[in-house]
């Protein structure tokens, strides 16, 4: 009886390994198309991988041949034509990573990364604003599924960071076209209101982010809008106080608006920047300007003021000396800079703002 049921056991065996063949040379024979995409796909996930790894190891030629390959058996492959899309960027050349970008995003509609990666090439290496724009709106419209696993994965601050950087790179963009228009198009006067707005929008989802505030303060800079302008300046150099571009920018202001004590201020500290880093060329134009407010002050019968700055031995202890009209920063490892080049005219914005009325600032000077 064992024997029987033993031998029953292996002719069932036999006949499903039959029947298991049999299925497999018909699917070769109807699907052989099947069979030959994943054939292709393994060659290419190797390859793949090759690339990966001298990407990795910053052989980059070595990559873009395995991309390459890979891409040729499975053109599917997003992060690949991502990947090779970076390392033409590297090499400056734009065209091709453009091509690759958009390979990518064929496949995968979904792939934001790359998305911004090309917005980021058309806008700023290839000037195509509105293909850009439209690059930069599908990152920000875009609702992927968001996970939060506490400790082990979380993807909705990354996902709210992209839409913030979206909306800052669109800003940027509208300003890109508003330069492009000319400082007296009431075009780009209309491309400067779309960039706040992006700007705003931005701020919604970055906060405390130094680039998406200076750049909104530079906008309403241009626009007119001071009063706004000079709170965000401020806010600006209160998140990066040793930006030497948001004080020369927010001291520009100042000056405008005939603020010349303020603005003489905030240019000294502009000094304490150049003079610490070492940029003579850049300082020494700024002394100029620096001059010409001073001559602003006496012409407005202020010389106690000036006299009273001059005198001045020490602005802060030992670190930082003023010295025949001339600024001069001790590079001791204990100065601390950044607590002396905090914005400090928060409680001056009223003041400011009435004067805004009075003064027009050209674009783009």
């Amino acid at each position: 009886m064992n024997l029987i049921i033993k031998l029953l056991k292996l002719r069932i065996t036999k006949v499903i390994l039959s029947l298991l063949m049999v299925a497999f040379f018909l699917s070769l024979y109807f699907c052989r198309d099947w069979y030959f995409v994943q054939y292709h796909k393994c060659i290419g996930f190797y390859y793949v991988h090759k690339g990966d790894k001298a990407y990795k190891d910053k052989k980059y030629q070595k990559a873009i041949d395995n991309y390459k390959i890979a891409l040729r058996n499975y053109p599917g492959h997003s992060r690949a034509s991502c990947n090779l899309g970076n390392i033409y960027v590297s090499f400056e050349n734009y065209y091709e990573a453009v091509n690759a970008y958009e390979n990518a995003l064929k496949y995968s509609p979904n792939f934001m990364v790359c998305r911004m990666d090309l917005g980021i090439i058309l806008s700023e290496k290839m000037a195509d604003y509105d293909k850009a724009i439209q690059e930069y709106g599908r990152v920000a419209n875009a609702n992927p599924f968001t996970i939060n696993i506490p400790f082990v994965f979380n993807n909705k601050k990354t996902t709210k960071e992209n839409k913030g950087l979206a909306y800052y790179n669109m800003g940027l963009a509208y300003r890109g076209k508003a330069v492009y228009m000319g400082d007296k198009s009431s075009t780009a006067i209309k491309y400067l209101k779309k960039a706040k707005e992006s700007y705003e929008k931005a701020e919604e989802y970055l906060k405390n982010n130094f680039d998406n505030t200076y750049n909104l303060a530079l906008t309403n800079h241009l626009l007119g809008d001071y009063n706004s302008a000079a709170q965000e300046y401020c806010d600006a150099i209160n998140i990066k106080p040793d930006s030497f571009e948001a004080h020369y920018n927010f001291a520009l202001l100042l000056r405008s608006m005939n603020k010349n004590k303020e603005a003489l201020a905030e240019f000294e500290k502009t000094t304490i920047l150049l003079d610490y880093y070492g940029n003579e060329a850049r300082n020494k134009y700024v002394f100029g300007i620096i001059n010409e407010i001073k001559r602003r002050i006496l012409n407005e019968g202020n010389y106690d003021y000036l006299k009273e700055r001059d005198e001045i031995t020490a602005l802060r202890d030992e670190d930082i000396t003023y010295t025949n009209g001339k600024v001069i920063v001790s590079k001791q490892k204990n100065f601390k800079m950044n607590e002396l080049l905090k914005c400090t005219y928060d409680k001056d914005m009223k003041n400011i703002q009435d004067d805004s009325k009075r003064t027009k600032y050209k674009l783009f000077k």
